[in-house]
């Protein structure tokens, strides 16, 4: 756990981080299902159902955002830190500066290429369940939105706190 991070019950964990992994362990176990029923069906029967395969495709890259959002929030991301390690202590704040200034400006542009998706999903619908694909576009959106709240909180608010 990190030191700064609130404590919630007896886990130690905060609220949100709790309901994220209930979400990814949720996620993870219709995965499991869903995929080993269609093994069992393919060589059981030697057919199998397509919406499994459409619904893990969905879960996935839902566990995938929110895997790589707690992985933000832990600060557990991989990082190239090469030439900030080598650098002294006048310089290091000013490349942790920029590091977060590169965040922000990639992430928004993830935020506008994942808000076209969803625009664009919302009319077109997947082949097998029909859901639209917004939702999995909306998977993107979700974690490059959460990830700009994480980098504000840890670029800006932790600093100023101390």
């Amino acid at each position: 756990m990190h030191p700064a991070e609130p404590e919630s019950g007896r886990t130690g964990k905060p609220l949100i981080r709790k309901t994220a992994e209930a979400f990814m362990a949720i996620t993870l176990a219709l995965m499991v299902i869903a995929v080993f029923s269609n093994v069992v069906l393919r060589y059981a029967f030697g057919t199998g159902l397509v919406i499994y395969e459409e619904l893990s495709r969905l879960l996935f890259i839902w566990l995938v955002c929110m895997g790589t959002v707690v992985t933000a929030y832990e600060k557990r991301h991989l990082s190239f830190d090469l030439l900030v390690d080598r650098a002294g202590p006048r310089t290091r704040p000013v490349l942790d500066a920029l590091a977060g200034v590169i965040g922000f400006v990639v992430l928004s542009m993830v935020i506008k290429g994942a808000w076209d998706q969803v625009i664009a999903g919302m009319h077109s619908y997947s082949p097998v369940i029909g859901y639209p694909l917004s939702i999995a576009a909306a998977a993107t959106l979700f974690m490059a939105a959460a990830m700009v709240v994480i980098l504000f909180k840890q670029s800006i608010l932790d600093r100023l706190r101390g």
